[in-house]
């Protein structure tokens, strides 16, 4: 499969999570295998993950104790107390079905008995299903959502959110009112910020600025605008003092 950009990738995780969802337990483990396949294949959400990982460093080391632990009650105890917000839920809730995806080997039921191994579920199927949804898979996929909402870029292998893409087209508008003031090489300007414009859905920061900055020298090489000039239209884009030389 080729690589989703922000809009098809999240389109892709509701259609995936929903058939989760509402999936039959025999059929739980193969789709969710399936799903972690396809979120470290495609690097916007492989990436995200790794973010997970990244902020929320403190539930997996609680979660590693909690295995190595001969108080292993104490631990537990100590991990549920300290999911004090849906996003910690969240990073919670990954954490123990990513551990469950790199078992082998797995069985039909394996992902709702971490139900039963947090929360001492004490019914059928039918209810540990409803508690894995609710207190593990839900809640891991709102945290993705987020991600993919209103995250801010940290580092430059990060991708955009929609929140951060919404800042960068006002800059955009404002880049009109620059460009519109050029003497000449005004539509082809435009074109090729159309194209840098078009392509912030589906790269991260680092080659969504390589690929500015080539396109702006490839503009001053021609003779188009100048290096000064460049270096304007590159800052008005993304707030950033950029150097070609």
């Amino acid at each position: 499969m080729r690589n989703l950009d922000l809009d098809e990738i999240t389109e892709k995780i509701s259609d995936y999570s929903s058939d989760i969802i509402y999936s039959d337990r025999n059929h739980l483990e193969i789709k969710i295998d399936q799903f972690f396949n396809f979120l470290h294949q495609q690097p916007i959400s492989r990436r995200t993950l790794e973010r997970i990982g990244e902020d929320f460093k403190e539930v997996e080391i609680k979660l590693q104790e909690s295995k190595s632990s001969f108080n292993n009650h104490k631990i537990k105890k100590e991990v549920l107390e300290l999911l004090k917000t849906r996003e910690l839920q969240g990073a919670f809730g990954y954490f123990e079905i990513k551990n469950m995806f790199e078992k082998s080997p797995k069985y039909n039921s394996s992902y709702i008995e971490l139900s039963n191994k947090w929360y001492k579920v004490e019914g059928n199927y039918n209810e540990s299903q409803e508690f894995f949804n609710t207190y593990f898979f839900k809640p891991f996929i709102e945290l993705i959502e987020w991600y993919f909402r209103e995250s801010k870029i940290k580092n430059e292998i990060d991708y955009f959110s929609r929140e951060e893409i919404s800042l960068f087209n006002h800059n955009f508008e404002l880049l009109k009112n620059q460009i519109e003031r050029l003497e000449f090489g005004q539509e082809i300007i435009f074109n090729e910020t159309d194209e840098i414009k078009d392509l912030i859905n589906g790269l991260n920061k680092k080659n969504w600025i390589e690929l500015i900055k080539g396109k702006f020298n490839d503009l001053v090489l021609e003779s188009i605008i100048s290096i000064e000039t460049a270096e304007l239209l590159i800052k008005t884009i993304t707030g950033e003092k950029i150097s070609l030389k």
